[in-house]
């Protein structure tokens, strides 16, 4: 796709490398069994490549205030586990749902479930949306923007929006496009897709 020219690759690249540095932590963290801390990362609070959905929007405070939710923490920590035992990406709208924490819905979750799981679970936050959106309409903005409109309008966190999101191909596409630009492309298709989508949206959405 040529819209993909526009992106920055070496940038692309720094944010692929930071969420794997992420990735590890968690993992770190998980199997530590250090609650607070894993929980205030996944929430980009105390690293905002940990959850651009949480950061970008002030979540991560909201969802772990008591007066929101209770316990928080542990909520969000336990089902981290469950995302890393996940072989089937479409249990995580369903783990979503099961953690009821008022403020974290498909896009915070989504971004948890991939960075702890990134081999099998995908972010499904607005930027992967969008970009989505652009490859399916071939390139053109406006109609992309024109269905994300309407996507905005209706239930942003169905299980149907999260299961449609093409990100595989969104990855395999943008392989291609960083070697022509010398830039190693990123082995990890789910975090290699988000970068991506990520870049994307700096040059025409954010």
């Amino acid at each position: 796709m040529a819209i993909l020219d526009s992106i920055d690759w070496a940038a692309a690249r720094r944010h692929y490398d930071d969420r794997v540095r992420v990735s590890s932590a968690l993992a770190q963290l998980y199997n530590q069994k250090s609650v607070d801390k894993f929980a205030n990362l996944a929430l980009g609070i105390t690293d905002a490549d940990g959850n651009y959905s949480a950061r970008e929007h002030g979540l991560g405070p909201k969802i772990l205030y008591p007066g929101h939710n209770w316990n928080a923490e542990r909520k969000v920590f336990e089902p981290a586990g469950e995302f890393i035992s996940l072989t089937d990406a479409r249990g995580v709208p369903e783990l979503i749902a099961r953690a009821d924490l008022t403020y974290l819905k498909i896009g915070v979750g989504s971004e948890i479930s991939c960075i702890v799981n990134p081999k099998v679970c995908w972010v499904a936050n607005t930027r992967t949306i969008w970009t989505h959106l652009v490859i399916k309409h071939a390139d053109s903005i406006r109609k992309a923007d024109e269905e994300f409109k309407l996507y905005r309008e209706t239930d942003a966190s169905s299980e149907m929006d999260y299961q449609n999101i093409a990100l595989t191909r969104i990855a395999e596409i943008g392989q291609g496009n960083a070697k022509k630009s010398k830039i190693t492309p990123g082995s990890i298709t789910y975090i290699w897709a988000d970068a991506i989508a990520s870049a994307l949206c700096v040059v025409h959405h954010d």
